[in-house]
């Protein structure tokens, strides 16, 4: 069921119906793309028609923020979207996944080796892991395309900023020679201890917007996206409709 957050539309998926949903889509063979989508989606989206248009046509839009969970729930008047799927976290559950049904995965993004890094450590966790491609420092064009489609990996993860990286895959998904393409932000970086990841303490209280601006200061602007313009996006539609 697709849940209207200001015109972003998001699915209320568990974390364990999300992975049987990927399982699915590979085992189609076919071309899917996945949008985790957070609060800074839904200002850029109402800022941006093309991206509101991207994020709509997604197969899957996983809701990944308390931001966006609170908002589904706000709007609905009802609590439809049962939990927050966090993508940093769920890469966890998608390479246990690739494990386990000997699925291929590429990771594509970030800066210093990062995607390397990154599938050392999900290797260290997943012994038997394919891992058929994992590239950084690189530039989102032609020849990434071909490098990606010659990988011949079931399951892309791109680690690109938004709105760039799900604007990037809906164009290029035809191309990419994947089962399902993903969009995860800075979650290599976590992977390879750039960044920490919040207590569980301050998960579990909602807190990790918190946490994030604690321990990345420079991501104040972001951070004003996130929470206040988010909210005022909100109140407004809920009170003053959906035109």
């Amino acid at each position: 069921m697709k849940i209207d957050i200001a015109k972003v539309l998001v699915d209320n998926l568990t974390k364990e119906e999300t992975i049987r949903r990927l399982d699915e889509y590979i085992q189609t063979g076919k071309p899917h793309y996945v949008v985790t989508t957070y609060s800074e989606f839904v200002v850029f989206a109402n800022r941006d028609q093309r991206y509101l248009e991207v994020l709509n046509k997604a197969d899957l839009s996983i809701p990944d923020g308390i931001g966006v969970v609170w908002a589904g729930n706000f709007l609905s008047g009802k609590k439809l979207i049962p939990e927050k799927v966090s993508g940093s976290r769920l890469i966890w559950d998608v390479t246990r996944l690739a494990a386990d049904k000997n699925y291929s995965i590429a990771l594509v993004g970030g800066e210093n080796s990062v995607a390397a890094q990154a599938a050392n450590k999900l290797r260290a966790a997943y012994p038997n892991l394919k891992v058929n491609l994992s590239l950084s420092d690189n530039t989102f064009d032609e020849q990434l395309v071909r490098q990606i489609a010659n990988s011949n990996s079931d399951i892309l993860c791109i680690a690109y900023a938004p709105p760039k990286q799900e604007i990037w895959i809906a164009k290029n998904l035809s191309k990419l020679n994947v089962k399902v393409a993903i969009g995860l932000g800075g979650t290599f970086d976590y992977l390879a201890g750039k960044r920490k990841y919040a207590p569980d303490w301050m998960v579990g209280l909602g807190l990790e917007w918190l946490f994030r601006l604690i321990t990345q200061p420079w991501r104040i602007k972001r951070m004003w996206n996130a929470i206040v313009v988010f909210s005022f996006i909100i109140l407004k539609y809920k009170f003053h409709g959906k035109s």
